[in-house]
């Protein structure tokens, strides 16, 4: 039986956009963010004089409790450690990471976006998909080099098929194979995932593939398919060369199709190299896109995160925040950029020296990033 707070946010997604409501796995149908029970119970206790919950345990100052020692380690405020975040995500975390999205790729303009929640790292962001979107027998459309990940998580914890189309033709991402898969789909909800740059093989799409992927993913939703693109984009910014699609392949997408939902998965883990913090994001667009319809889903989203492991380190939320407001923030990162460029520069014109370039594209065995 539906429980009755998952009703109302599936009502909101059915008469806000349809098409969403059925691209909503058995499990994304079922989730919601509880608003009842023990957390309201929580919320009720804040500020009184006896609190006698026990899910966080508060010292006589009404701070948390916690063990002096970390004095010695730790320089950050003690309601930025130690409580439990929310299980959306710290909500000024949330707010400048989809600032961040905007300035990262500026053809978004002024398209309405979800607010991201956050993870714990793009792995559970990947599962997090999954579990919105993907019922067991579903097939999951990915290029044929591809990280192993997709396949625990999509198959071995979730029960969907992945089905590979050919990633490289003509040294350049094989349009033709994605169009293929996309026709060969079964039933009228299509998965896909995109992952650029693309992890085993660093490839990123030209500005021309770019805009051929989207007309695929056009194509379908007009044919009035139900299509999700999921977007790993956990190399984000790793690009080097003139002529590639330097922005997101979500900006192509979100606001596309109202039968086209674009589910963009990144966050600070290799773009602000901070890959033990496992913090993530997982952000929604779809043309016409309702603030209503965006907040389900983001409370459904919610939901399963507290479903699955509750919530995301405040620790590491609140340095990646603080770090985010140093004014020296945008130099650092320039730096790092810098000194990974030139070592592919050097890479580069090593293979193009061993006439060893062109061949990558299609050495399955080839590992870049």
């Amino acid at each position: 039986m539906t429980d009755p707070q998952a009703v109302v946010l599936n009502e909101i997604i059915q008469k806000e956009n349809s098409a969403v409501f059925a691209m909503l796995s058995d499990r994304g149908k079922q989730i919601f963010f509880p608003k009842l029970g023990i957390l309201a119970q929580s919320a009720q206790a804040k500020g009184k004089d006896i609190n006698a919950t026990i899910g966080e345990a508060v010292a006589d100052n009404g701070k948390s409790m916690y063990l002096p020692e970390f004095d010695n380690y730790l320089k950050l405020e003690v309601e930025n450690i130690f409580p439990y975040a929310p299980s959306f995500g710290k909500p000024e975390l949330r707010a400048l990471w989809k600032q961040f999205i905007y300035k990262k790729n500026p053809s978004l303009g002024t398209q309405p976006i979800s607010l991201p929640i956050a993870t714990n790292g793009l792995t559970h962001a990947i599962s997090m998909a999954a579990y919105m979107f993907a019922n067991a027998g579903d097939t999951i459309l990915i290029p044929d080099l591809f990280w192993e990940n997709y396949d625990l998580i999509f198959n071995k914890s979730y029960g969907a098929t992945i089905s590979t189309f050919n990633s490289f033709a003509n040294n350049g991402f094989d349009v033709d194979a994605f169009s293929n898969a996309m026709n060969n789909a079964p039933g009228n909800k299509i998965i896909t995932l995109l992952n650029f740059p693309n992890n085993p093989t660093g490839y990123t799409p030209t500005v021309k593939e770019a805009e051929q992927i989207q007309q695929v993913v056009l194509a379908q939703a007009q044919k009035g398919k139900q299509v999700i693109v999921i977007i790993d984009d956990a190399y984000f910014g790793l690009v080097y060369e003139d002529g590639i699609f330097m922005e997101s392949i979500f900006t192509k997408l979100c606001n596309l199709h109202t039968n086209v939902l674009a589910v963009k998965l990144d966050g600070p883990t290799k773009e602000d190299y901070v890959w033990g913090f496992r913090v993530g994001f997982m952000t929604y667009g779809i043309k016409e896109g309702s603030a209503a319809l965006y907040e389900a889903l983001e409370a459904k989203t919610a939901g399963a995160v507290r479903g699955n492991i509750s919530n995301i380190s405040n620790l590491s939320q609140s340095l990646l925040y603080k770090v985010y407001q140093s004014p020296k923030y945008d130099e650092y990162k320039q730096e790092k950029y810098s000194i990974l460029k030139s070592r592919y520069q050097v890479l580069s014109k090593a293979l193009k020296a061993n006439n060893l370039g062109k061949s990558l594209l299609s050495d399955k065995t080839t590992k870049l990033i």
